[in-house]
């Protein structure tokens, strides 16, 4: 006669650990956008936001197949440099434009833009702040032009158009979520 093998029971589930409350603590810290104080802080900051900075300028060339040179001195005058192809035709592309950009950016009116809100700190110099010696403490002039020229700056808000829908346009069919 055959000796039948016992059946093996499945085990017992494990005990599932209840999910950790968050708390106002967890999650990334905001940081205040300023000059770090600390040399070994802020040269490990400048590396890792460096090639961050790198890193979406080649997603942005590729996904957005356009031509990007990106040029960068550190502290310490050291030229680091990111293209999406030949730096030296970008560059001599962009000294032969006779029309201008279509948008021009500085530091002051992204830091207006983006960061506003955020409480000043006496101790260090924003890009928001104005230099000493740049304004005529005693004109009182219209700053109308200065608005305007900051209107110029500030990027429109487009309806979206027809390739942004859920599908993406171009034939490609909309994700759809997985069937369980």
């Amino acid at each position: 006669a055959k000796v039948k093998a016992p059946i093996k029971q499945p085990a017992p589930p494990a005990p599932v650990a209840p999910a950790p409350v968050k708390t106002a603590a967890m999650g990334r810290k905001k940081i205040r956008i300023e000059r770090i104080a600390d040399e070994r802080n802020r040269q490990v900051t400048f590396t890792k936001r460096k090639n961050g900075l790198m890193k979406k300028a080649m997603e942005l060339s590729v996904l957005c197949d356009c031509q990007i040179a990106l040029v960068i001195f550190n502290s310490n005058n050291k030229l680091f440099q990111y293209s999406s192809g030949d730096i030296n035709a970008v560059l001599e592309r962009f000294k032969k434009d006779t029309i201008g950009p279509h948008e021009r950016r500085t530091n002051k009116d992204l830091f207006n833009q983006h960061f506003r809100n955020q409480p000043k700190n006496p101790n260090v110099k924003n890009p928001n702040d104005e230099d000493e010696g740049d304004e005529d403490e005693g004109d009182e002039e219209d700053d109308s032009e200065e608005e305007e020229e900051e209107e110029e700056n500030t990027p429109k808000k487009l309806p979206p158009s027809k390739s942004h829908k859920k599908g993406g346009g171009k034939g490609k069919p909309a994700l759809q979520p997985p069937i369980s």
